[in-house]
């Protein structure tokens, strides 16, 4: 999005990662690509909706494909998970839950086909969880940034995973980190 509003002339002065790069969701696609049977979009939608619900709830993955994969279609998949959720979180709004299951798998499709056409020319933060998950490794401490960034890319290593890093003192370390990114004086790439 960044090299988009760059290539339309629009200044982009600061970019934020939360534990996450191109390879890093390429990694994480290709994890449950592996597993499907190639042209059966309803397994690709179950898998994500999977992903979805056990966010929110403690049902067994085997017991969610049982429930998912025989529905008619997407529409009807994501029905379900906002049934599955609400169960149990019975103040979360409905629409809203709709609206998230279906544009998660949405944006993980949209992911998993993203290739970088050029590259960001500016300066990347990278705020990198220190429990690293299986989608991190063999990617470098910077998650390949630098091969699609052309200016420095700082890695801040933050106190829990994936999920939790964005959770109790991992928020206040984010804070600071972009509150003192945000307060520093300026250095366009090609000064630094």
């Amino acid at each position: 999005m960044c090299s988009q509003l760059q290539a339309a002339k629009c200044p982009v002065e600061y970019l934020f990662l939360f534990d996450g790069s191109h390879s890093y969701v390429a990694a994480y696609t290709q994890r449950y690509r592996a597993k499907l049977t190639p042209g059966k979009e309803s397994e690709a939608e179950t898998e994500a909706l999977c992903a979805f619900i056990q966010q929110f709830t403690g049902i067994e993955y085997n017991k969610l494909l049982e429930t998912l994969l025989p529905l008619s279609d997407l529409e009807a998949r994501v029905n379900k998970a906002v049934d599955l959720i609400t169960s149990s979180h019975k103040n979360v709004s409905r629409d809203m839950l709709h609206f998230a299951a279906s544009t998660f798998y949405h944006k993980l499709k949209a992911a998993d086909r993203y290739v970088p056409a050029s590259k960001y020319h500016g300066n990347v933060t990278l705020l990198r969880a220190k429990a690293s998950s299986e989608y991190g490794d063999g990617l470098g401490s910077d998650y390949k940034l630098h091969e699609v960034c052309d200016g420095k890319v700082s890695v801040h290593v933050i106190e829990g995973d994936h999920q939790t890093f964005l959770e109790g003192e991992g928020v206040e370390s984010i804070s600071g980190i972009i509150h003192s990114s945000l307060a520093e004086p300026r250095v366009s790439t090609r000064e630094g």
